[in-house]
């Protein structure tokens, strides 16, 4: 079978399956989701990971609206769902796209996993302890007279005070926190156990920093990337110290438990923090939504009492059926919504810039839209919609997927950490944008881009 054939049939096989499967079922929603559960494995086969784990993430999502009853769900959620995977397959095939051009144009020949080529320790360590300086001195200035967040009895009460005494400074500032976790946490991975233990220790004291606000986004917008990154490449292999000196005994004669070991990869090591950060984050998530005083978890508290990992399951289905659920409703109001051109997508401006692009609020538009439980969520086709109308919405994502694709392989066989971490930084924006596009609500990246910039041009490498 020739090359052409075989990308036929892959392409082929999912489209007549997902239509005997709608024919056999009726249920719109049981084909869209196969579908793309078969596009992500499509997209593993041909080894695009990232793009795999898009995939899988939007089938999953689809799968809670379909498959999971729940307090949020409504008509508009299941009835939206053609539209919405029509809006997800645009951008993934934009994504494959992307990455096939820039593979092509640019000549891109690596096939294997690169290996990181560090800075020398001591000039990393001097820009992380300048990081460390910067997070400390901002958060001084950030929680001056208020009670951090996440040790308040009241998280969402202490959020609040901070929004109001705030500013985009202060933000950017606060970011340094996630670069520092990034960049330690990505270090500590990619290194040997002996020489990791001090970037072990900085990134848990930058993650302490970022979890101050009591956002679980805060922590993993550092954690994600570095992990992303740290399967990305190609990592010294970790070694057992030898019991015996090799030359006591001829090699034959050792046992097999005083021979050196074989190389164990850090794959597993990589998969258990991630699933470790995860964890965490849920049961955050479920304890904050205990501790809150609102609508959304005053309901959560009478159906889930105070059993925080209950509550943090609860929670995790309404994110996962929050972005489709609200886009819903916000697609059957449609035609009385008039284009901002733009103003939506320039949310990260903040408000002393909406004068000059047009003076919005998306989460004003999105929180009425998710009642009763006011989830704020921008979902992933809210912005393009609002901005530009159905049909422009199309060539929004188009635009987004092959930008995504196109950095996504331009950086992937990089030895460079900072730009590893920033294809990183991208796939776990591309990846989050199942919940919302972060990039466009928060200006978290106005801070990450120079961090990297700094760590790209910190001196020749030690190795």
């Amino acid at each position: 079978m020739t090359g052409a054939e075989r990308r036929l049939w892959s392409v082929g096989i999912p489209v007549v399956v997902g239509a005997l499967l709608l024919l056999a079922t009726q249920n719109v929603g049981v084909a869209i989701t196969f579908g793309l559960a078969v596009g992500a494995l499509l997209a593993a086969r041909c080894r695009m990971w990232a793009l795999a784990a898009c995939a899988a993430a939007w089938s999953a999502a689809f799968l809670a609206v379909w498959a999971l009853p729940g307090p949020y769900d409504s008509w508009a959620g299941t009835a939206v769902l053609p539209v919405l995977a029509g809006y997800v397959t645009v951008f993934l095939v934009a994504w494959s796209v992307g990455r096939r051009v820039t593979g092509s144009s640019f000549r891109v020949v690596a096939t294997r996993r690169p290996q990181l080529s560090w800075p020398s320790d001591r000039r990393l360590l001097t820009y992380l302890f300048v990081l460390l300086g910067i997070a400390a001195v901002t958060a001084a200035v950030r929680y001056r007279g208020v009670l951090p967040p996440l040790l308040a009895e009241n998280p969402d009460a202490a959020r609040q005070v901070l929004r109001q005494q705030s500013n985009i400074v202060i933000g950017l500032l606060s970011e340094a926190w996630t670069l520092g976790m990034a960049i330690s946490l990505l270090r500590a991975l990619s290194g040997t156990l002996r020489g990791s233990l001090v970037f072990y220790a900085l990134a848990g004291v930058f993650t302490v920093g970022a979890a101050l606000g009591a956002s679980k986004n805060s922590v993993l917008v550092g954690v994600a990337p570095a992990l992303i990154t740290a399967l990305s490449v190609r990592r010294p292999p970790l070694r057992m110290a030898r019991l015996l000196p090799r030359k006591l005994l001829p090699r034959r004669l050792l046992p097999a438990r005083f021979l050196p070991a074989k190389s164990v990869p850090k794959t597993t090591v990589v998969l258990l923090i991630g699933a470790v950060a995860l964890g965490a984050a849920v049961y955050l998530g479920g304890q904050r939504t205990l501790a809150g005083t609102g609508t959304f978890e005053t309901e959560f508290r009478s159906r889930y009492g105070n059993n925080a990992l209950a509550s943090s399951a609860g929670s995790l289905d309404l994110s996962l059926s929050s972005s489709t659920e609200t886009f819903g409703r916000l697609w059957s109001q449609r035609e009385h919504l008039d284009p901002a051109y733009g103003a939506y997508s320039l949310t990260f401006l903040g408000a002393r810039v909406q004068p000059l692009v047009g003076e919005v609020d998306l989460y004003g538009v999105t929180s009425q839209l998710s009642q009763p439980y006011f989830m704020n969520t921008a979902t992933f086709a809210a912005i393009p919609l609002l901005d530009y109308g159905p049909v422009g919405a199309l060539f929004f994502f188009a635009a987004l997927g092959l930008a995504v694709g196109a950095s996504e392989r331009w950086f992937e066989f990089s030895r460079a950490p900072a730009e590893q971490l920033g294809r990183g930084f991208i796939v776990y924006f591309a990846l989050f944008g199942i919940y919302e596009l972060y990039p466009l609500i928060y200006p978290t990246w106005l801070s990450l881009v120079p961090g990297l910039w700094i760590l790209h041009r910190l001196g020749r490498p030690a190795t």
